[in-house]
């Protein structure tokens, strides 16, 4: 059995990460600024991600954030970039896998001028992640619905739209917990009823690693 938290898991995908990482007899901590609201068979601990508490990462042998911004700018940067690069030091340093749960438009945050500060404080988080030395996974969302899930369209380069089940997104991110192929790369996620149910470590084996990334 290994230990997993999982940074906002109280919320809506983050509650599916939960779920399957304890139905496969895992201890999973949700670490969340609502964290008596964890999910049952999941342990809480009370944490704001713009102040992340190191001791809560303690002998864990994985790290998932799923977390909303902030729609004031000023929190979504202090949560979105340095929350997250605090943890992504953590990672680094303990030498644990992180998987973070991004969005589309990233690279084209103009596209959403509504959302354009808090993408941008995403992005950032983004950069200092692949920076950190951790091994990581970015895994980007297109817009999120509550259906089940019927097929998905993995993708890179943030060029797409579309939406993404909920349950697709918590399997890419669980299996990514647990494949080191899928160490060092970002990619997107659409539903398309065309494509049957990936075989994530044959997703995550073809996919191009970051730039950022393939040098450290």
């Amino acid at each position: 059995m290994s230990t997993f938290v999982v940074v906002g898991g109280t919320g809506r995908t983050g509650r599916l990460v939960v779920d399957r990482l304890a139905a496969e007899g895992h201890e999973v901590v949700v670490a969340s600024r609502g964290a008596a609201e964890a999910p049952a068979g999941a342990r809480p601990a009370t944490m704001d991600l713009a102040a992340p508490e190191v001791s809560v990462f303690a002998g864990a042998d994985g790290v998932v954030i799923s977390v909303e911004p902030p729609k004031d700018p000023a929190q979504a940067e202090a949560v979105m970039h340095h929350g997250v690069a605090a943890v992504a030091n953590v990672a680094a340093r303990e030498d644990i896998p992180l998987v973070l749960v991004s969005q589309i438009y990233l690279t084209r945050p103009a596209e959403h001028p509504e959302m354009a500060e808090r993408i941008e404080a995403r992005a950032r988080g983004e950069a200092a992640l692949r920076t950190s030395g951790a091994q990581y996974t970015i895994v980007r969302p297109s817009w999120l619905h509550d259906l089940p899930a019927d097929g998905v369209r993995v993708e890179q380069g943030d060029t797409g739209d579309g939406r993404i089940s909920r349950a697709a997104v918590a399997d890419a991110v669980v299996a990514a917990l647990f494949d080191p192929s899928a160490s060092g790369k970002t990619f997107e996620l659409y539903d398309d009823p065309e494509s049957p149910t990936p075989d994530w470590s044959t997703v995550f084996a073809a996919l191009t690693e970051d730039p950022e990334h393939a040098g450290l």
